[in-house]
This record gives C-alpha cells, sequence and structure tokens, in this order.
C-alpha cells in the first residue's frame, strides 16, 4: 500500500477489501494482458457492483504500486469513508428542506476538493456521488477541500439514478446546470428539498441525470465570458441557495 494515495495491490488484498469494505474503493486497475480466473472473479465483482475499473498495460501497475509484485490488479481506496445508503437515508430525513449536491463527472480532483469546500461553507447537508466518471476521494481532493472533507456527508451509492428518482417522486427539486439555457438562479426556489447537480469539465450532465431534473438554471455571465469552472460556479449557485435559505454564516469577531 502506499499512503499518500491509498493503493492495495495483489489478489489477495484487493478480493479482502472489495469483499469487507467495498464501498470504501473508488478504482481498481488490472494488467490487460494477464490472464488467470482469480483476476477474472475480481473484475466479476466490479462488474456488478458498478466499480469504475480499467485495464491497462502493466507497467502502468508497476508505476503506481512501485513494485513488480502487483500480481496484476491494484485498487485505490478513498481517504475517508463513504456514508451509507442507510446513513444518508437517515441523514436526509431528519432535516427540514435539505439540500444535496451531486457533482456528476467531476474527474479533477482539485475542482471535487474545491466543490466540498463550498459545499461545507455555505451548508450543504450531503454530497452525492457517482460510481464512474468521478475523481476518487484521494489525498489530492482531501487537501483542495481545505480539511473540510471531514465535515461533509459524501455518498457514492450503486443504484444512484434511483436514489435521485426517488426523491425527486417525494417533493425534492433537482436543479440541473446548463451553460446554453436554463433560468436565472434568482428566479429559482432554493428552499424547499433540493438537489443541485453540477455538470464535469468534460462530459456535462450524463443523459441519465439530466432526465430527472426538474428545473435548469444557467449563470448569466458578461460577454467576454463563456462558462465557470464548474467548482466556481457550484460555489456561485451555493452562494445564491444560502442567500434566499438565510443561512446562519460564521461572524468574525
Amino acid at each position: 500500500m502506499i499512503n499518500d494515495e491509498n493503493y492495495l495491490y495483489g489478489i489477495h488484498a484487493v478480493e479482502e477489501v472489495l469483499k469487507n469494505r467495498l464501498s470504501s474503493v473508488d478504482h481498481v486497475y488490472f494488467d490487460k494482458d494477464r490472464k488467470s480466473q482469480q483476476l477474472f472473479n475480481l473484475i466479476k465483482i466490479c462488474r456488478k457492483e458498478r466499480l469504475s475499473y480499467n485495464l491497462v498495460p502493466e507497467l502502468k501497475l508497476r508505476q503506481l504500486s512501485g513494485t513488480t509484485k502487483h500480481q496484476g490488479v491494484i485498487a485505490i481506496c478513498s481517504v475517508k469513508p463513504y456514508c451509507t445508503p442507510d446513513e444518508l437515508k437517515q441523514r436526509v430525513s431528519s432535516i427540514l428542506n435539505p439540500l444535496l449536491v451531486l457533482p456528476a463527472s467531476v474527474e479533477d480532483p482539485g475542482n471535487l476538493g474545491t466543490i466540498i469546500r463550498s459545499c461545507v461553507s455555505f451548508g450543504v447537508d450531503a454530497l452525492l456521488l457517482e460510481r464512474k466518471n468521478t475523481s476518487p476521494l484521494n489525498a489530492a481532493v482531501a487537501k483542495s477541500s481545505a480539511g473540510m472533507i471531514e465535515h461533509l456527508c459524501i455518498a457514492r451509492p450503486k443504484n444512484l439514478e434511483a436514489i435521485v428518482g426517488d426523491y425527486v417522486a417525494n417533493g425534492f427539486t433537482m436543479i440541473g446546470t446548463d451553460v446554453n439555457k436554463g433560468d436565472n438562479p434568482q428566479q429559482v426556489n432554493f428552499t424547499g428539498p433540493t438537489i443541485l447537480v453540477v455538470g464535469g469539465e468534460h462530459r456535462g450532465i450524463p443523459p441519465y441525470l439530466i432526465k430527472h431534473c426538474t428545473k435548469l438554471i444557467s449563470i448569466p455571465l458578461s460577454s467576454q465570458a463563456q462558462s465557470l469552472n464548474v467548482s466556481a460556479a457550484t460555489a456561485a449557485l451555493l452562494y445564491e441557495s444560502a442567500r434566499q435559505r438565510n443561512f446562519i454564516y460564521h461572524q468574525s469577531k
């Protein structure tokens, strides 16, 4: 294991973490040229659990693990345990008008960490992450969050689409961001139970989440600017949400 990035390598080590701490596994790398039943069984677990994985050249595994004894597999684990579905449900049900943020396909750890920092700053109750196409909760994310990662409920459920669909069916407003179309954020009501969905650097919001959005919003910008970085856009929208919700800010002495 390499402490800075929480890498586990070796067939038995990865097998045990998948069996006993699956929710802590962010990504798995496999040697694309090594064939064995044990490795295939691990791939099957990844597919079944919708875990993000890649088949890569052996050199990549050597570079990540710092050894040739990786046995063809490396797992990247999060620096913080994810909230379980039961913990998420309990937290959301205990809050009047909860606010959730879903950064979809945010692959840059710096952006994800900055989003986490903004979430804590503006009173977000929980963060929802996809299992694929999203940065793992690694040391770079923790650093960019300025330690705020320790103060936020972060969930990465297997059945994310079903969960957000259920929230919408039970009265949540699901607000998606769009660069080219949508209402002015000041004209959208953030005060009720809300899920704010922001799109990542390259893919934006995927279709399976867009279809659940009940509102689309677009941040008005000057004519010289085409768009905002996803973390900057999230901060701007969370400030508007906090303003509408009369969020109680820390008062400096």
